[in-house]
């Protein structure tokens, strides 16, 4: 009894150092149902550092207690409320726990939706960092297959679709950044292609399928790029990109060049045509060089001797 006083007196120091108001006597209690009733108390009032106090009180002290399961799951649920992304990772680990220990428990399928919705509730813009979303869609996926027809089937499924809309999107930026800002061209295609592949369902594929071709003649692949604009003008008839598309593909039938064609003169007006371009002037000296050196001039020849005189 004095090491449990003693226990009790430690975890409501450490409560109300965190503003909990948890009681040393029923931290202390014998009684699993009272201190149970203490936690779901605590929690109504959003107490959580004293809820967290009796639950952990509950499950280690009392490991054969019929709430056993409760407690587990009902701590799963305060780091769950709290939020952020350490109480997140916590709840996680806590569901996990329930699920392993009672697989069969009829709020098994709860702790499972819990658990993809911690992975969903830290989800990031599509322009970075897709993890948690991947894992979210793993586990509402798992939910399914485990508990489907429970009633957080509707809710998952609705954030199935959301998280799929997502990764595509992830997909679609991260090949957009390829194309237009580094101009790699290839890398782009390749996450293009994988967005078609792995999400048919993404809500803008006809913009897919012309920055596709786009990449694709800019590889100088203009015949993979001609069946992409042809599934944009029969699918996506009405698209915004259609009379792109419809431009593009005239000028890969028209086999003229794909480059940006020159400016057309307006009604009236006739181009100068351009003066011929001056030669480019000579290399100026470098300051640095030797200096050229004069030419030796060569000896003058010396004079033929005149002829002896005649006698």
């Amino acid at each position: 009894m004095k090491r449990l006083l003693l226990a009790g007196l430690g975890a409501v120091t450490l409560a109300c150092a965190h503003g909990g108001e948890a009681d040393i006597a029923t931290l202390a209690s014998n009684s699993d149902q009272l201190i149970y009733d203490a936690a779901q108390k605590a929690i109504a009032n959003r107490n959580f550092d004293s809820a967290k106090q009796y639950l952990k009180r509950l499950v280690e002290g009392f490991p054969q207690s019929n709430l056993g399961a409760e407690a587990r799951l009902s701590l799963a649920d305060v780091y769950f409320k709290e939020g952020g992304a350490a109480n997140y990772i916590l709840a996680i680990s806590s569901y996990r726990d329930f699920l392993t220990l009672y697989p069969s428990h009829p709020r098994s399928g709860y702790a499972q939706f819990q658990v993809a919705e911690a992975f969903y509730k830290q989800k990031n813009a599509a322009d970075r960092d897709q993890s948690q979303t991947e894992k979210a869609l793993d586990e509402y996926q798992k939910l399914l297959e485990i508990h489907g027809g429970s009633e957080y089937e509707e809710t998952a499924r609705s954030r199935i679709a959301d998280c799929r809309q997502s990764l595509a999107r992830a997909d679609f930026v991260a090949g957009y950044f390829y194309q237009r800002t580094r101009q790699a061209y290839r890398s782009a295609v390749l996450r293009y292609q994988h967005l078609l592949n792995e999400y048919p369902d993404y809500q803008r594929i006809d913009e897919v399928l012309y920055r596709l071709a786009e990449s694709l003649v800019k590889s100088g692949r203009v015949a993979e790029a001609r069946p992409q604009l042809a599934r944009l003008l029969e699918e996506y008839n009405r698209s915004p990109f259609a009379d792109d598309a419809r431009h593009l593909m005239e000028r890969i039938d028209s086999g003229k060049p794909l480059s940006k064609p020159a400016p057309r003169p307006r009604q009236g007006q006739k181009l100068t045509p351009a003066a011929p371009a001056s030669p480019p002037p000579p290399p100026s000296p470098d300051p640095q060089a030797p200096a050229p050196r004069e030419p030796t001039p060569s000896p003058a020849p010396s004079a033929s001797p005149s002829p002896p005189a005649v006698s």
